[in-house]
């Protein structure tokens, strides 16, 4: 389909952007090189970032119009052009979320970053774009580092022939927010998932501007990142904006979303009476609210299951469920990698109680999976594990991703020609005590694809999956396919330092395909 820009200038300032001596109609990678490497013309107008071994990074570059006032709650709009060279040496705000007790962020938060190699390459690249977790609540294309998680850059990425992209989109109620008010006051939600697909149409457009090829745009995303991902396959708007992706750690409700019904009864109608703007007027009464009550009003929350913000079928940015319309081939087809960690749920399961007993073990089971709780502890009872912790990460890892994960590889794989790839993440980190005691947690792969956290010194065996996960994941952007890793029907490949084509959980899994899950969307 026709792809549509955001971006829309005037005569006079393509005209400025003519004078700083950025190319107008298809931007290339040596339009504002010459004096200075380090600028880049995007469509909108120059940015400057900074050279650091070979790799430039340009952060903070608008993608669209700070979503404020107004504009809050309403699709983006394009950014306002500029024909000075923009500073891009420095991340843009992050999006407004929960930082403890304080709000952190700013509205105008709408920005991406890229980073791309220099001396430029003589040939197109093609484009990594993350999409980072938190729950559709936290985080940022920065990292995670408001809670002392990893930061997201290019240094690893880019020295293998890739150019990276990472970017903010609207959180929370400010991203998700759906109310039933009549008329012109109702609000749908999707914002964040519009927000996405603004960024994927200034990827299209800028980022042959930076080396990259818009017509090989692979996106990797873990936790929510990638169940936006999943769901973002099957938007009919974002068709033809990236042509492959990686769904990490990310499908514990199978690619099912919630339904618009559901999270306007459900999250809208709660954070509108939190603020007091039940009735006629909602949107408006929403709209005029300080910033930091409406992301206090009904705080995401992070555990096993998902939790109130994030997509949902509202009939046109997402027609139907996104499994559903997988498996009728309703979706962009394109290679595929879906997979998870072995100790998933780790650091989530202490949201189940204290677990020092056969006894509680059970309780916890059937708080997370309700009516079917006894043919699970039938299949996974407490005595066949060394603790009741270890068989509850068990059975919450294999009921929400390794097998959810499996179930979403099967439907994708018989719902497309190209290829798809399933793996297992089973390598902690050794030299550090903490990561080591708990395994191959949520996310554990992060590291591995952006930077060792603090003074973390790498195992040789850390460096040997570092070599293995960066090497299939480049290939597969570069190339669309992975020869030494061939899509083997159920088989997986287990990621360590010592890796194998497996498929050793086939009857775990087909146990699970016979149980019908709770989705707590709500």
């Amino acid at each position: 389909m026709a792809l549509k820009t955001i971006v829309a200038g005037t005569a006079s300032t393509l005209l400025l952007l003519a004078a700083a001596g950025c190319a107008l109609v298809q931007p290339s990678s040596t339009a504002c090189q010459g004096a200075d490497p380090a600028v880049v013309c995007t469509a909108d107008g120059p940015v400057r970032g900074a050279i650091d071994h070979g790799v430039l990074a340009v952060k903070g570059i608008p993608y669209a119009a700070p979503p404020t006032g107004a504009r809050r709650w309403q699709p983006p709009a394009p950014p306002t052009p500029w024909s000075t060279v923009r500073d891009g040496t420095r991340f843009g705000a992050i999006c407004p979320q929960l930082a403890g007790p304080q709000v952190a962020g700013d509205e105008d938060c709408l920005t991406v970053n890229v980073w791309t190699p220099r001396p430029a390459t003589a040939g197109p690249l093609p484009v990594m774009v993350f999409f980072t977790g938190g729950g559709n609540h936290a985080f940022s294309g920065q990292g995670a580092g408001v809670f002392g998680g990893v930061q997201y850059n290019g240094d690893r990425l880019v020295p293998e022939g890739v150019v990276f992209v990472s970017f903010n989109y609207r959180l929370g109620a400010l991203g998700f927010l759906a109310h039933a008010a009549p008329g012109p006051d109702r609000l749908a939600g999707n914002y964040g998932s519009l927000d996405q697909i603004a960024m994927l149409r200034w990827v299209q457009q800028n980022i042959a501007a930076f080396g990259g090829d818009p017509k090989r745009v692979f996106l990797f995303g873990t936790s929510a990142g990638g169940g936006n991902l999943c769901a973002l396959m099957t938007a009919p708007s974002a068709r033809g904006l990236f042509q492959g992706a990686s769904l990490q750690s990310s499908v514990p409700t199978g690619c099912e979303i919630a339904t618009l019904a559901d999270v306007q009864a459900g999250a809208g109608a709660r954070v509108a009476q939190a603020l007091g703007c039940d009735g006629p007027g909602a949107a408006a009464c929403l709209r005029a609210k300080p910033m930091a009550d409406v992301v206090r009003a009904v705080p995401g929350t992070f555990g096993v299951f998902p939790r109130l913000y994030g997509p949902n079928v509202d009939g046109q940015v997402f027609p139907e469920q996104p499994i559903a319309a997988i498996r009728r081939g309703a979706h962009t087809a394109m290679p595929v990698i879906v997979g998870n960690s072995t100790q998933e749920t780790m650091q989530f399961v202490g949201g189940l109680g204290p677990v020092p007993d056969g006894a509680s073990y059970a309780a916890a089971v059937r708080k997370a999976f309700g009516a079917p709780a006894d043919r699970i502890l039938a299949q996974y009872p407490a005595a066949n594990y060394p603790t009741p912790r270890d068989a509850l990460v068990r059975v919450t890892t294999d009921g929400l991703f390794t097998c959810q994960s499996r179930r979403v590889a099967r439907v994708l794989a018989g719902a497309q020609p190209q290829p798809v790839y399933r793996y297992l993440f089973d390598h902690r980190l050794d030299n550090d005590p903490d990561q080591r005691a708990l395994g191959a947690v949520h996310t554990v792969e992060h590291p591995f694809f952006f930077a060792w956290q603090g003074q973390y010194r790498p195992t040789e065996a850390d460096l040997a999956v570092q070599r293995l996960l960066v090497g299939h994941w480049t290939s597969l952007a570069r190339d669309g396919n992975l020869p030494s890793w061939a899509p083997a029907g159920d088989a997986y490949l287990r990621i360590s330092d010592r890796p194998l084509l497996t498929r050793d959980d086939d009857a775990r899994c087909d146990f699970w395909d016979t149980v019908t899950l709770p989705w707590p969307h709500l």
